[in-house]
């Protein structure tokens, strides 16, 4: 699947069949994890599988009882190992620590959805539950929870924000329609309704195209 369908189709699963994510399958996600970039490229995250029942239950539990939870097959806890990154920036590495085990979180996120499979980040729960379930040492934090699985149903795409109503041009605040930056996605859209049967001859798509894409940017007198 192409990057941007495996980004507008990745969205927070719930609802899983009962059907074991491979091995050899994990590891293609997992791998997909590591290669995040990272402060320093420390790679600071370790990442813990878990398809055991009664440790997914006990996770569940800890993870304010979320019990739609056990329907995946795998839980992936990505750990971050934050010493690796404050010995060398200090308190600042903090962040960068939950950084980089989030953006390796994004990447086995949009590998699910390139194998078929779904996936929920899960960050409320009782930190010193979960590494006492899971023998992690003091050092290490529990940064979040994957849940890994085939998906029950087809997913549906989540409303989001205009990209014009989130962006700023040089300072916070500060708007600008910016016409060659986000119409053309709209004016695709909108073009590709508006096709008739009757229209689909090359010259005559070629034409529509041009003529809305015209009206769309075309400087305002």
């Amino acid at each position: 699947m192409d990057l941007d369908n495996c980004i507008k189709k990745r969205v927070s699963t719930k609802n899983y069949l009962d059907k074991n994510v491979p091995n050899d399958v994990l590891g293609l996600i997992l791998e997909a994890g590591s290669l995040a970039p990272s402060a320093g490229n420390l790679q600071n995250w370790k990442f813990i599988i878990v398809k055991d029942q009664e440790k997914k239950q006990e996770i569940s539990v800890a993870a304010k009882n979320q019990n739609w939870m056990n329907q995946a097959s795998v839980f992936i806890i990505v750990c971050n190992d934050k010493d690796l990154i404050t010995s060398m920036y200090g308190k600042r590495g903090e962040l960068y620590s939950s950084q980089d085990c989030a953006i390796a979180a994004q990447n086995i996120m949009l590998k699910t959805v390139d194998l078929g499979l779904a996936s929920c980040w899960i960050g409320s729960f009782d930190e010193e539950a979960v590494r006492r379930i899971l023998k992690i040492p003091e050092n290490v934090n529990p940064e979040l929870i994957l849940t890994i699985g085939y998906p029950a149903e087809e997913t549906q795409n989540v409303d989001r924000e205009p990209l014009k109503g989130i962006t700023f041009f040089e300072e916070w605040g500060k708007n600008m329609d910016e016409k060659s930056l986000f119409p053309l996605g709209q004016t695709a859209e909108q073009f590709i309704k508006s096709i008739s049967k009757e229209e689909f001859d090359k010259k005559s798509l070629i034409e529509k195209f041009k003529s809305m894409f015209k009206k769309k940017v075309a400087p305002e007198a």
